[in-house]
């Protein structure tokens, strides 16, 4: 930043010096009163207001964006409404503010359906359509804590993948939750999880489809992803559970005991 002593007889003095140097936006930065001989004068320290600015902006602490979590998968897994469920549910966020934001522009009815949650819930929905509408989405999205991405249902073989993974690259998710099916193959499994590379965690749903949870450890094992949320339900947002403590029931109902 540029930055000039001015001396003078007095303030009205230095300041004209001031503005005369950096224009009439001059900033004072500091003044203090000399003794010269008998005499007493005005020393100023001034700077242009746009280095000022500028020193500002490089000096202000610039607010952390929310933490952005997504939930990919394929068609019928369940996203949206685990997404919902993850954003009420007390023992997820907690009290944190949360929003929304929906890259499912494909499916029809998908745009409406999380607006109708989020307008009961009384949470803040943007909708990004191309990559372009990321930044202004989540810039809108600003003052909330926890940022929820709903994304298209895609298999392992969606022709048009690329598409909404570019949207996905935007966003730059801090976390990616896979989610799966209960009933769902493993081999099955195993193959989505491969074609969502950037996965960092699974979400098991649908668990009060299966006969029995025995084999929910083991598909959870050949995901080999971290599971913090399993559901077992439709309702929102009770039917959502820690990932571990249900695992850990699983394991102990495979090898009998209760």
């Amino acid at each position: 930043m540029t930055r000039r002593i001015f001396r003078g007889r007095d303030l009205v003095a230095v300041s004209a010096q001031a503005r005369a140097a950096f224009g009439d936006d001059a900033v004072v930065l500091r003044t203090s009163s000399l003794q010269v001989g008998a005499a007493s004068a005005i020393e100023i320290v001034a700077a242009p207001h746009r280095d000022v600015e500028r020193f500002r902006a490089r000096m202000t602490p610039k607010p952390e964006r929310p933490s952005v979590i997504a939930f990919v998968g394929p068609t019928g897994a369940g996203k949206t409404t685990t997404a919902v469920k993850a954003a009420l549910h007390p023992d997820a966020f907690g009290d944190r503010r949360v929003g929304f934001v929906t890259l499912d522009t494909y499916r029809a009815g998908a745009v409406a359906q999380l607006e109708t949650y989020a307008q009961v819930a009384g949470v803040p929905l943007e909708v990004a359509y191309e990559p372009a509408d990321v930044a202004p989405a989540l810039a809108r999205l600003a003052d909330r804590d926890v940022v929820i991405v709903d994304t298209p249902g895609r298999g392992p073989k969606a022709g048009d993948a690329a598409e909404w993974r570019a949207l996905l690259d935007a966003i730059a998710p801090d976390e990616v939750h896979l989610v799966v099916p209960a009933t769902v193959r493993r081999d099955v499994a195993e193959a989505v999880r491969d074609a969502m590379e950037h996965a960092t965690h699974a979400v098991l749903t649908k668990l009060d489809e299966v006969p029995e949870e025995s084999g929910v450890a083991d598909l959870a094992a050949a995901l080999d992803l971290p599971v913090r949320w399993v559901t077992d339900g439709q309702s929102i947002p009770t039917d959502l559970a820690a990932g571990v403590p249900r695992l850990v029931r699983a394991l102990g109902v495979r090898g009998g005991i209760e």
